[in-house]
């Protein structure tokens, strides 16, 4: 049970980053660098979770609750900083920060809801 909930997480993001690698390729080949950085940018915020996942797992030691719980605890802290980069640049105007940092936040909402959506359902 909780074997195939990591298995279908870690194919979440692989697959999502190979979906952003893919665009930001297709971007570049479009001459659209703004577009092709902002994929790089979401790739890189899955790849975080990714990796901390990861870790959540190794450290569980197979608890399913203590994976949850240290997933779901990360993924509330670390966006907090990228609401203060995000409220930083907006004092000073800084739209293309502003956009880096919506899309992260974007994005780790999208990783948050999947999280939940993977881990709860049903076998």
């Amino acid at each position: 049970m909780i074997e195939q909930k990591i298995l279908n997480l870690n194919s979440y993001f692989d697959k999502q980053i190979s979906l952003c690698k893919q665009c930001n390729k297709n971007l570049l080949t479009d001459e659209r660098m703004d577009e092709a950085n902002f994929e790089k940018v979401k790739a890189n915020v899955y790849d975080i979770f990714r990796t901390i996942f990861s870790v959540a797992v190794k450290n569980s030691k197979g608890d399913f609750e203590a994976i949850k719980r240290f997933f779901i605890l990360k993924i509330e802290q670390i966006p907090s900083n990228w609401v203060i980069a995000y409220n930083t640049a907006k004092q000073h105007d800084n739209t293309v920060k502003m956009q880096i940092e919506q899309i992260k936040l974007d994005t780790v909402s999208e990783i948050k809801q999947m999280f939940i959506t993977i881990w709860e359902e049903e076998e």
